[in-house]
């Protein structure tokens, strides 16, 4: 199976020769994504990669955007007998992570593998507590809206076999900086195996294009329609749930819903709430994990 990375990029002309340099040579090719840059990030790019890759330029699609173009063009020159690792182009990733990273892909136990930063021995190092703060809640509603639990839904390094990618829906998907919470919510929804491994978290003279006051509540958004879009499909009109726990499920989570309402004038039925939702969470693992094939029915 080849390896392929993806490497978005956008005016990164001081760390794109030393991002592309720290591929291992292990790496069957690489795939620049120039969106949009205005300064010599292509030059750069072209240069050091010599024989290694290729660079494909985009009009300013966003990060999202930039890796959806370098994942179809990854699977239409190896086929789906690839997988595919994005790294960005602003060293925020170590390469030493790699071959850890591919693993359950080259093994087949897992279509797409997180980055896991919180996992690594030295823990998130060096990143901005609003950012810390911002990953574990936006971790918290990747978990509900993909059914699968993760603890560092925006680590963008991630490792991604080309069967997933060759049925993927690029119509619908996310072209900015939520792309992470996208393809976990997605993937999760559709039944794809997911994994998370730990990698190191890396901060030095990068600037990060993520407008905070816009990114955190369109992304929550977006998560929240996702919860409820899941919960729609598996436990409403689904066919693949079992009727028993549909009936279950509807129960617990209107039910949930309606003594949180009905709590404003009965403080004390407030209490059912927490109860209906722990006991949901533990039957929509149970139901996420036979989706993916961790549970033979």
């Amino acid at each position: 199976m080849r390896v392929v990375v993806v490497m978005p990029a956008r005016n990164e002309e001081k760390l794109i020769s030393k991002s592309i340099n720290s591929v291992p040579k292990s790496v069957d090719w690489i795939i620049v994504i120039n969106d949009g840059s205005t300064d010599r990030t292509e030059k750069m790019a072209v240069e050091t990669l010599k024989e290694r890759g290729e660079v494909v330029s985009t009009k300013g699609l966003g990060v999202g955007g930039a890796i959806q173009t370098g994942c179809e063009w990854a699977l239409q020159k190896f086929g789906t007998d690839c997988v595919v690792v994005i790294m960005a182009g602003d060293g925020q990733m170590d390469s030493q992570d790699l071959p850890n990273l591919i693993e359950p892909v080259l093994e087949k136990r897992a279509d797409h593998v997180k980055g896991n930063r919180w996992s690594h021995p030295d823990g998130p190092k060096g990143m901005p507590w609003i950012r810390r703060v911002g990953t574990w809640w936006l971790s918290r509603l990747t978990s509900l809206a993909s059914g699968v639990r993760i603890r560092d839904s925006q680590c963008g390094y991630t490792a991604t076999s080309g069967d997933m990618i060759a049925n993927w829906d690029w119509a619908k998907t996310w072209q900015g900086y939520g792309y992470p919470n996208w393809w976990l919510m997605e993937a999760g929804r559709r039944g794809f195996r997911i994994e998370e491994k730990p990698v190191k978290s890396i901060y030095a003279n990068e600037k990060s294009g993520i407008h905070l006051v816009t990114f955190f509540p369109s992304v929550s958004w977006m998560l929240w329609i996702g919860i409820w879009k899941r919960g729609a499909e598996w436990y409403i009109i689904g066919k693949g749930t079992k009727w028993p726990l549909k009936f279950a499920a509807c129960s617990l989570w209107f039910g949930g819903w309606f003594s949180l309402l009905y709590s404003l004038k009965l403080p004390a039925v407030g209490l059912v709430a927490p109860v209906a939702f722990v006991v949901l969470a533990m039957l929509d693992r149970k139901e996420s994990k036979r989706r993916r094939g961790d549970i033979i029915p």
